[in-house]
């Protein structure tokens, strides 16, 4: 009976140094690993394109990480119909080159209809919403050591659509794991519903990057008139709240202004030149 018990215990401390050895070839510095989702619903790409790919979620440390430290988390949704969700839209070590954990996600949309396209609405919070919270509480059980503090969620045109409809249909989730959101050429007719009076953003950063080109363009003037509107709003509300215009770059994300973003995104102050 000694002889077994001591087998067993020899297995149970074998697999839990197994365990805990595979865990942290993911969980060091720089490393970069993918989570498959096969029982969500159908990415905007897999409707868009009718090709079946399964959503993931990629996710890369920093090159600082540590399991003492926390980290917070840079999610950066890309436009169109969003991807798999196999890398982040842009060149995340740009952006944050140490200090924060770089997520990518797919898009997710109700229905797609071809002749419409695939823009992202409020008639796809729901979907959106349980989704997302599915795959980011997959990260949040992966990586356990991450921060609500400083962690931003940000998106391109069609992301930037999906960030602001989570913010519009006040997703308890999204607003309890981030406190900074940025929109880059888009969102901001969800987030001008009545989204920044809200008691439970009081607290958070916005950043909006808008570009100007072409002008007089209905579309460009349509988005200047609610970027307008929304720093007054949140100049009402005291909130920090950045509005930047593109100057000469239209729907697009130039070098420059990415250099910006993750400035913004770290917390460091910006230049004045450019700012609305």
């Amino acid at each position: 009976m000694k002889a077994i018990q001591s087998l067993a215990i020899v297995l149970v401390f074998t697999i839990a140094v197994c365990a805990r050895s595979a865990d942290d070839r993911k969980l060091e510095p720089d490393a970069t690993f993918r989570l498959e989702f096969l029982d969500l619903p159908d990415t905007l790409e897999t409707l868009a394109t009718g090709v079946r790919r399964p959503a993931r979620l990629t996710v890369t440390l920093p090159v600082n990480y540590s399991r003492e430290g926390k980290f917070p988390v840079f999610v950066f949704l890309d436009g169109g119909d969003g991807g798999r969700g196999d890398g982040l839209a842009i060149p995340g070590r740009k952006v944050v080159p140490r200090d924060f954990i770089c997520v990518s996600l797919p898009l997710f949309k109700r229905a797609y209809n071809k002749n419409e396209g695939g823009l992202i609405s409020m008639e796809d919070f729901l979907r959106i919403s349980r989704a997302y919270r599915v795959m980011l509480q997959k990260l949040l059980d992966a990586v356990p050591n991450t921060t609500p503090e400083r962690s931003t969620l940000g998106g391109f045109s069609n992301g930037a659509h999906t960030v602001a409809v989570l913010l519009a249909g006040q997703d308890e989730f999204i607003l309890s794991h981030f406190r900074a959101f940025c929109f880059v050429d888009g969102g901001f007719g969800p987030l001008a519903a009545n989204v920044l009076h809200k008691t439970a953003v009081k607290n958070c950063r916005f950043l909006l990057l808008r570009g100007d080109q072409p002008e007089g363009m209905p579309e460009r003037e349509h988005n200047t008139h609610l970027a307008r509107a929304l720093e007054c709003e949140a100049r009402e509300h005291h909130l920090d709240f950045t509005s930047i215009i593109m100057r000469g770059h239209g729907h697009e994300l130039p070098p420059e202004y990415l250099a910006l973003l993750g400035q913004w995104v770290r917390g460091e102050k910006l230049p004045q030149p450019g700012k609305n």
